[in-house]
């Protein structure tokens, strides 16, 4: 189960773009694993609606119940609150607690307005992200925490283990980045293999091209046309009127 609710329409590239310009703001984006426990007592979080105070507040477990964290909002506030067995496991690096706190920081830049909240061992798609993700509150967020945590450049060419290692998240979320990019690379090796068939084709193209004609500096005694074409000594051929015959003489005039 899962408090999902719906939201504004993001596409995952533009969470992602989200995840980025905050990673920058942060100052993380060349950083891994990023400190996510460092981020959210950083006392501000520049959301889509404007810069706001950043509170984190940790509390006991019992207090959460099924819920390991949850956002708050009020007008220039927001308020993530987690169990402290979830900080305590963020702090030796168990990715999933990782995960669940960069998950908040993505309810806290992206949405507004009605507490959002992740229960523990949520997975998978809710009833709003299984039919439109993209409209989905939680589908947003946990995007935006792979994207916050995990550096695309740096994960390129690792695999789905090493993602999860280096960057401090759970191995759910390293396969479907690892997925994620191995069809990125498959895409862009496709585009080359086009584009490198096209100039292919282009050369072959100007291979096969006729070269243009080169004509005489004369005019066709028949057609009067300057269409003449060297044809042996001082004949020509005119490629206008079809002449075939000797060119002008010295004093010849066209009749």
């Amino acid at each position: 189960m899962s408090g999902d609710r719906r939201v504004k329409r993001r596409d995952d590239e533009e969470v992602r773009r989200h995840a980025q310009n905050s990673k920058v703001d942060y100052r993380v984006d060349h950083i891994y694993p990023a400190n996510i426990l460092r981020v959210l007592r950083s006392g501000s979080v520049q959301t889509l609606y404007g810069r706001k105070k950043l509170i984190l507040k940790v509390v006991e477990d019992e207090e959460l119940g099924t819920v390991d964290a949850k956002t708050d909002f009020s007008a220039d506030t927001v308020t993530v609150t987690c169990k402290r067995c979830v900080e305590e496991r963020a702090m030796v690096g168990v990715g999933r607690d990782r995960m669940t706190l960069a998950h908040e920081l993505g309810h806290a830049v992206m949405h507004s307005r009605a507490a959002a909240f992740r229960h523990t061992g949520a997975a998978g798609a809710t009833s709003i992200s299984a039919v439109n993700p993209y409209e989905s509150a939680e589908h947003q967020a946990k995007v935006f925490a792979s994207a916050f945590l995990i550096h695309d450049r740096e994960a390129a060419g690792m695999t789905a283990k090493e993602i999860s290692e280096h960057f401090g998240v759970s191995i759910e979320a390293a396969e479907l980045c690892f997925k994620r990019l191995l069809k990125k690379a498959e895409r862009a090796r496709s585009a080359e293999r086009v584009l490198k068939m096209m100039e292919e084709v282009k050369a072959r193209l100007r291979i096969s091209e006729p070269k243009q004609r080169s004509y005489l500096d004369e005019i066709c005694i028949v057609c009067s046309q300057k269409t003449l074409v060297p044809n042996g000594n001082a004949n020509a051929s005119c490629d206008t009127c079809g002449f075939n015959g000797p060119r002008f003489q010295d004093g010849d005039k066209a009749a």
